[in-house]
């Protein structure tokens, strides 16, 4: 609790109010913070930042004031986490454990309750009932039976895969480094792999280059392509292609709220919302640069800015409202009631390359 003592009492104050929006407080956290989890247990609703240079876990309770610090993985270089059942699962990339924490209880007592290890450098991963996906950078797939602690499968991917995702039945991987950009030659033609429960591969399809993020609507995938700017629509049932849609240098990370699916064209300063029900699309031009994900709340949308280090506010029919100076690099966003935070992956205020957690509240 030292550590956390310190925390606050180093946080830097700001009361201006800018416009709808009011800069509260300044977390300092560790090297590389990368986003916010939220857990809701018996005891409340909390917010967990994974700092992933330092391997801890920093807890924010529903106003996103620090409760507690979690150095219990300090060893295991965490890369990801995801929150199941009241349990945090924590992907060990140095020590290739998989380490589990209850997180049932108030933060002060949670605990890491098992460490299973998987001889691999683990990355990220996802659930079907019981059944934990992994993506490794030893280029597998490990299905992971998390109640008796037994690995199912371990699968040879072609090359190093970005994301998982999951259904009710199977697990899809898109195989981002498909594509080298160096010598600018296919490492290999698939993009997008299917497994069952089990961890066997169902089928494999030649999607195009580098694909990146997964999203899941009913029955329907939708996949991000980084450089083939666009984004394709599969039938999830059948995998055949419903639609592609253009979207731009670069597109980023996609955020599915309100029917829409909205995504960060991050090479062209401007985001793109995709009507699921029939297709439409609508571009929204910004004064900021680099966005990097827009999220909708309060009727009101909320774009990061890498490049500014900006919020931009826009109302919902895309007109700008203001922008909010966060001098940082934001990675994620997260809003409970009229409190909101921006998690910045570097702190621009501090000159050091570590984050900070800024708070706000919106009016």
């Amino acid at each position: 609790m030292k550590r956390l003592f310190f925390i606050s009492f180093c946080l830097v104050i700001v009361s201006i109010a800018s416009g709808s929006v009011v800069i509260g407080q300044r977390y300092p956290l560790g090297i590389m913070p990368s986003g916010i989890v939220k857990v809701e247990n018996g005891y409340g609703i909390y917010y967990v930042t994974l700092v992933k240079g330092d391997s801890e876990l920093i807890v924010f309770d529903s106003s996103f004031k620090p409760v507690t610090i979690m150095d219990a993985i300090k060893n295991d270089g965490v890369n990801d986490i995801i929150y199941r059942d009241g349990k945090l699962y924590c992907f060990g990339f140095f020590s290739g454990r998989l380490v589990i924490i209850d997180a049932s209880g108030y933060p002060g007592r949670w605990k890491k309750i098992d460490e299973i290890p998987t001889s691999s450098r683990l990355i990220t991963g996802a659930f079907i009932d019981g059944r934990l996906g992994i993506l490794s950078n030893e280029n597998e797939l490990i299905v992971l039976d998390t109640g008796n602690r037994t690995i199912l499968k371990r699968y040879k991917l072609p090359v190093t895969a970005l994301t998982i995702a999951e259904d009710s039945s199977r697990f899809y991987v898109s195989l981002f480094y498909n594509y080298n950009t160096l010598n600018r030659s296919m490492e290999t033609e698939k993009g997008l792999m299917v497994f069952d429960i089990d961890g066997q591969l169902s089928v494999s399809l030649d999607i195009g280059k580098r694909p990146s993020y997964i999203s899941i609507d009913g029955d329907r995938l939708f996949l991000v392509s980084y450089m083939e700017e666009n984004l394709k629509i599969l039938n999830k049932n059948t995998l055949k292609e419903i639609k592609t849609i253009e979207l731009g240098r670069y597109p980023n990370y996609p955020v599915m709220q309100s029917g829409k699916l909205w995504i960060s064209i991050t090479g062209e300063d401007r985001i793109m919302s995709i009507d699921l029900e029939n297709y439409s699309t609508t571009s929204y031009d910004l004064l900021g640069k680099g966005p990097i994900k827009a999220v909708l709340h309060g009727g009101r949308i909320y774009v990061l800015e890498t490049i500014t280090g900006t919020l931009e506010i826009l109302d919902e029919n895309g007109r700008f409202v203001e922008t909010v100076k966060l001098e940082g690099y934001p990675v994620d966003i997260a809003f409970s009631g009229r409190d909101a935070a921006v998690l910045l992956q570097e702190d621009w205020k501090t000159g050091k390359n570590t984050g900070a957690m800024l708070t706000m509240k919106i009016n």
